[in-house]
C-alpha cells in the first residue's frame, strides 16, 4: 500500500508502505459491510411497517395496531442506532484502509454521502420527534411525524448506492482511457 507524499512542485507521489495486517484489516471492513447492510435494509423497511400499523389504529380505532405500532418504533429506534454505529466505522474504514482509491474515487461518492447525510439527519430528528412523542403529541399529527422517517431512509439509501452506479461509470471511463 503506498504512502502518498507531495514533491516540491506540488505532485502526490506513492511510496510503498509495508502494513502486514492490510488484508486481515479489509477483512474486518467486510464483517463491517457483512453486518452493517443486512441491518440497514431492515431499518429502511421499517418506518414503512410501522407507519402502516399506525394508520391502522388511525382507521380502525383497534389499541392492537396502535400497540403494535409503539413496540415496533423501539426496534426502528434500535435498528437506526446500530446503523448509525456500524456506518460510522464503515465510513473510517474507507479512508483508512483505501486511502488511494478514496483519493481517485472519493469525489465521486461525495455527493452520494452527503445527500445520504441530510437524509440521516432528517431521519435521526423525525424518529426522536416519533418515538418521544407517543403520549405528546395527537395522533395525526404523530402519524405525520412518522412519514419523514420513511421518506428520508428511502431518499438516503437511493442516493449512497446511485453513488456506487457513478463509480461503476467513472471506473469504466479511467479504464478506457489507459
Amino acid at each position: 500500500m503506498p504512502l502518498l507524499l507531495a514533491d516540491a512542485t506540488g505532485a502526490v507521489i506513492a511510496a510503498p508502505v509495508d502494513q502486514r495486517y492490510l488484508f486481515e484489516a479489509r477483512q474486518m471492513q467486510a464483517l463491517s459491510l457483512a453486518v452493517h447492510i443486512p441491518l440497514v435494509c431492515f431499518g429502511i423497511a421499517f418506518p414503512a411497517l410501522v407507519l402502516f400499523a399506525e394508520w391502522r389504529y388511525l382507521k380502525t380505532g383497534d389499541p392492537l395496531y396502535r400497540t403494535l405500532a409503539r413496540r415496533w418504533s423501539k426496534i426502528m429506534l434500535a435498528l437506526f442506532a446500530v446503523g448509525v454505529v456500524t456506518g460510522t466505522i464503515l465510513s473510517f474504514e474507507l479512508g483508512l484502509l483505501w486511502p488511494v482509491w478514496m483519493q481517485d474515487f472519493g469525489n465521486v461518492f461525495g455527493l452520494g454521502f452527503t445527500l445520504e447525510g441530510f437524509s440521516f439527519f432528517v431521519e435521526a430528528i423525525f424518529i426522536g420527534i416519533y418515538v418521544y412523542g407517543w403520549d405528546r403529541l395527537k395522533p395525526r399529527w404523530h402519524f405525520w411525524s412518522g412519514v419523514p422517517i420513511a421518506l428520508a431512509g428511502i431518499s438516503g439509501s437511493v442516493t449512497a448506492s446511485r453513488s456506487s452506479a457513478n463509480l461503476r461509470w467513472l471506473a469504466s471511463r479511467c479504464s478506457a482511457k489507459s
